[in-house]
């Protein structure tokens, strides 16, 4: 019997303004633990966690002693600290969860559905069959905000892009293996010669990531960019802005306000 039934597993630098919301939301929204890997190794991060990692839902690691080598975006085959960070949490805590998710500090994992939940729908799930599950990514727009606004980010950015431009993998760890030549922040690798299937959920009133891409357009160019991805002109914002900004999306509401640990 695993500890857990679902982890998610992300790193994190310089994103102290958002880490409670986001434990907060996913503790309300059924998950159980957080594999945290902080990279800017300050106190007022170690601060914030502290209540969190004294109810135990979350374990957290130091990232920062890294070379260099390892702080940037990445070519082909090449890894960088986040990389290792999914590595590390593959190697040692597969066999603590029935799944595991990686996930970053914007992303959301929402049920659509408001008359089912999280754990109830990844209960149907097979698990002697499934692998993997393609959790399809919805981008998140500005809402129009140049600047931080006050407030949540959930409440602010309820704009967004019309269909899912991508997914990140939620992994059964039993067929996971330590992911040492996986350099992937969206997917995971499996045993060799595992013949689990890939499920993939329809957006209209299953699973999904909400990712807030964007928020503020100040939030989006101090953002810590280390994805090839993230363009930094105002043109290549307004394109950006045309696409994550098309569609009123306020679902996530029904899960405010947030119980606090």
């Amino acid at each position: 019997m695993k500890k857990y039934f679902l982890s998610l597993v992300s790193n994190f630098k310089n994103e102290n303004l958002y880490l409670e919301e986001w434990l907060d939301y996913h503790l309300n929204a059924g998950i159980d633990h957080f594999y945290l890997y902080n990279q800017c190794g300050s106190p007022e991060a170690d601060q914030i966690l502290a209540p969190y990692v004294a109810k135990g839902v979350v374990t957290v690691h130091d990232w920062t002693d890294f070379s260099k080598k390892y702080e940037g975006p990445t070519f082909f085959f090449q890894k960088n600290r986040n990389h290792m960070g999914y590595t590390h949490a593959a190697t040692h805590y597969r066999s603590d969860t029935t799944w595991l998710l990686k996930i970053d500090v914007d992303e959301f994992l929402f049920m659509a559905d408001e008359q089912e939940s999280i754990k109830s729908w990844l209960k149907k799930v097979n698990t002697k069959k499934v692998k993997t599950i393609r959790v399809p990514r919805i981008d998140f727009g500005s809402n129009g905000y140049k600047q931080l606004p006050s407030g949540g980010v959930l409440e602010n950015f309820t704009r967004r892009e019309a269909t899912p431009s991508n997914y990140k993998d939620m992994a059964n760890t039993d067929f996971l293996d330590n992911n040492n030549r996986c350099n992937s922040s969206h997917r995971w690798s499996y045993k060799l010669f595992s013949s689990g299937a890939v499920l993939e959920p329809t957006t209209a009133n299953e699973l999904r990531i909400n990712h807030y891409y964007t928020k503020s357009k100040e939030e989006y160019f101090n953002r810590q960019n280390i994805s090839r991805g993230r363009k930094v002109s105002d043109e290549d914002f307004k394109r950006i802005e045309e696409r994550t900004n098309a569609v009123e999306d306020k679902s996530i509401l029904q899960h405010l306000p947030l119980a606090k640990i």
